[in-house]
């Protein structure tokens, strides 16, 4: 069984990933009247902004220049590349069709920490990776052909997960590398905000919210403290207790909670097909656990821990 500091990094990364799944959402619906790119800058902006003045209070900031560059080079690939291409590909497919594909992450993540970061992992994971690749399946059959999706815009939030999938490693290397982890969220939300706002201002027409529109300020003020401070607090978190394995395993509920969150928020339709394959996916999270479980209650030693341990 976990020891406490692993339980944690299981419930920050749950938090996390609810934190970001409904927030994809709630970015949807406010990118349908704004720019995504100007809704991303003000977004990191203004969380990066407060999170400063939280770890200067916190006494965690950096001392010197180098112990800032790594994280804030992070932070312009993920979240910043990852939210662009993301929010991008969202305001032209619909909600469903963005949460699913985030389904992919669970793939990626164990593989890539095995060959960068020489990390082990329980077939259990992507075991438990795989049974939700196949309620991904279900739930994707026959999208674009009723005309809920939209291919280039897919594409476009692929490449959001593609970008995400390499900072897991990248973040994970950080976060284990001594420094303090709310320091590594603070200088990762602050790269995303430089590389947002450079790519906003670049467009040459930025918008902000109407100062009567109540509904997209309720939208930007949970898009900073939930969507980003929330998020990334959890996620950095989790990087430093938890290996990238299971980080990318729980990430297989984006699928199951974006879908929620879609038909709450945006009114868009979710089949009986599309229930049944969230069931499927959230039996694929299950499997590792269950594992873990009945190897503990029958005595066995623990298999696939993290290596290095922090």
């Amino acid at each position: 069984m976990p020891d406490n500091r692993e339980r944690t990094g299981h419930l920050a990364q749950v938090v996390s990933v609810s934190a970001f799944s409904i927030g994809v959402m709630v970015q949807k619906g406010l990118t349908v009247r704004y720019p995504a790119a100007d809704v991303v800058a003000l977004q990191f902006a203004c969380a990066a902004v407060l999170m400063w003045v939280v770890c200067a209070g916190l006494g965690f900031l950096p001392r010197r220049l180098a112990e800032a560059l790594p994280g804030i080079f992070w932070g312009c690939l993920t979240p910043g590349l990852v939210f662009l291409f993301a929010s991008a590909g969202a305001a032209r497919t619909d909600g469903v069709s963005v949460a699913l594909i985030w389904g992919l992450m669970p793939l990626m993540g164990p593989f890539l920490a095995r060959i960068l970061l020489g990390e082990r992992f329980h077939w259990s994971l992507p075991a438990g990776a795989g049974v939700s690749f196949c309620g991904l399946v279900v739930l994707t059959l026959d999208r674009l052909a009723i005309g809920s999706g939209d291919a280039p815009g897919n594409l476009l939030v692929l490449c959001g997960v593609l970008s995400a999938a390499t900072g897991q490693i990248i973040g994970r290397r950080l976060n284990t590398a001594g420094a303090p982890w709310f320091r590594m969220a603070t200088l990762q939300i602050t790269g995303a905000a430089a590389l947002a706002l450079l790519v906003a201002l670049g467009d040459g027409a930025w918008q902000l919210p109407a100062r009567d529109d109540t509904a997209a300020f309720v939208a930007l003020a949970y898009l900073v403290l939930g969507m980003t401070v929330l998020n990334f607090i959890g996620y950095n978190l989790a990087l430093s207790r938890i290996q990238v394995a299971w980080i990318a395993l729980y990430n297989s509920l984006n699928p199951a909670l974006g879908s929620l969150t879609a038909v709450l928020l945006l009114g868009e339709l979710v089949r009986p097909l599309d229930v049944a394959g969230i069931a499927i996916i959230v039996a694929g999270i299950a499997v590792p656990h269950a594992l873990r479980i009945r190897r503990a209650r029958a005595g066995l030693p623990r298999t696939g821990r993290v290596v290095p341990t922090d």
